[in-house]
């Protein structure tokens, strides 16, 4: 498989695109290996690539007070950034790091920047996937604030599995917004239903 052949298939989805366009992208696009535990993106930094996950996972966490709070998590064939930085060019409260071996390919700020000036097919996907990005904060904003704990973990275990198979149970919790006995408590209440 071409290394790009998933990223291709990702913007698909949302856009028809020429075999110009996909080159203009191409010849834009950088493609680098981190390991387990290495970082994407560092708080304090300033976002400064939009990256597609080839192979592997993420899991995106801020630092609060010496407490780890996970935001996300993110897998193969997915894109992700911190977009409020990436947008504003101000430092970055997230740390984005590698949950195993990684191939990403990422685009930077000033090249992508070029791409929309060069191309209204990649200024348009630009534009969706910033709805896309919107569309995923409202819903989990929505959550955190009227599901109950219960009902955003039945939510994750169907709407990501592969963050249940993949994650550990701390982190799913941080992710949940509880703590690990809490979780382990929903847990025991759904085996026994």
């Amino acid at each position: 498989m071409d290394e790009f052949e998933s990223m291709r298939n990702f913007i698909s989805r949302f856009i028809r695109f020429s075999g110009n366009d996909w080159k203009l992208l191409q010849s834009i696009t950088a493609r680098r290996f981190l390991k387990k535990g290495e970082f994407v993106l560092r708080a304090g930094e300033v976002c400064n690539h939009v990256t597609f996950i080839n192979r592997g996972f993420v899991r995106i966490y801020n630092l609060i007070n010496d407490e780890d709070l996970t935001v996300n998590f993110a897998f193969e064939g997915n894109f992700i950034t911190d977009f409020a930085s990436f947008i504003t060019r101000k430092p970055t409260a997230d740390n984005i790091i590698a949950m195993e071996d990684l191939e990403i390919l990422q685009i930077n700020h000033d090249n992508l920047q070029a791409a929309y000036s060069q191309s209204s097919t990649w200024e348009r996907f630009g534009r969706l996937m910033a709805e896309y990005i919107l569309l995923f904060v409202v819903n989990r904003n929505k959550s955190l604030l009227f599901d109950t704990p219960e009902e955003r973990y039945l939510k994750l275990m169907k709407e990501r599995p592969k963050v249940m198979a993949n994650v550990p149970l701390k982190y799913i919790a941080s992710y949940l917004g509880i703590t690990p006995e809490a979780l382990s408590r929903i847990r025991k209440r759904l085996a026994k239903a």
